[in-house]
C-alpha cells in the first residue's frame, strides 16, 4: 500500500516538473523561431537597401531606385516612403538625394549626385511579431543601410 502511494507522488512530482520546464522550452522555441524570422527579414532588407543604392549609383531617378528597393524587399511590404536615398561628398554630412529633370524631350531624368558622391540608401521595414503575444509590442522596425559611391 504504502509502495502506490509513494509511486502516485513521484508521478505527481513529475508531472509539475514538466509542466514547469514545458513552458520555459515553448518561450525558447518561440524566441528561436521570432529570431529566425528576424534575421530573414534582415537580410531581406539589407538586399532591399543594396538595389536601392546601386540603382542611385548608375544614375536612376530616386523614384527607380526606391522601386528597385521595394522589388528587392519582394517577400516584404516595403513602401517607397520607406526608402530614404541621401548623397554626401565627404560622407559627414548628408543631403537628400533629389531628382535632374530630363532635357530636350528625354524620356528620363537622372538623380543629381555628381559623379564621385557618396550615396546612402536607408531602408526600414516594421517587422510583425509573432511571438507580440509574449514579447512587448507587435511589431519591431528594422533598418538597414548601404553607401556606394556615384559612378
Amino acid at each position: 500500500m504504502k509502495l502506490q502511494k509513494r509511486r502516485k507522488q513521484q508521478c505527481g512530482a513529475a508531472f509539475v516538473e514538466f509542466a514547469l520546464v514545458a513552458g520555459l522550452l515553448c518561450l525558447l522555441l518561440f524566441g528561436i523561431i521570432e529570431m529566425g524570422l528576424i534575421f530573414q527579414d534582415q537580410a531581406l532588407l539589407g538586399q532591399s537597401a543594396r538595389e536601392a543604392v546601386r540603382s542611385a549609383a548608375v544614375g536612376h531617378t530616386t523614384s527607380e531606385a526606391q522601386s528597385a528597393a521595394v522589388s528587392a524587399g519582394a517577400g516584404l511590404a516595403i513602401a517607397p516612403g520607406n526608402v530614404v536615398l541621401e548623397k554626401s561628398i565627404d560622407g559627414q554630412v548628408w543631403a537628400a538625394l533629389g531628382d535632374v529633370p530630363p532635357m530636350n524631350n528625354a524620356a528620363a531624368g537622372n538623380n543629381n549626385a555628381a559623379a564621385g558622391n557618396l550615396l546612402r540608401a536607408t531602408v526600414t521595414y516594421a517587422h510583425p511579431l509573432v511571438t507580440g503575444f509574449v514579447f512587448s509590442g507587435t511589431s519591431k522596425t528594422l533598418t538597414a543601410k548601404m553607401v556606394m559611391r556615384r559612378e
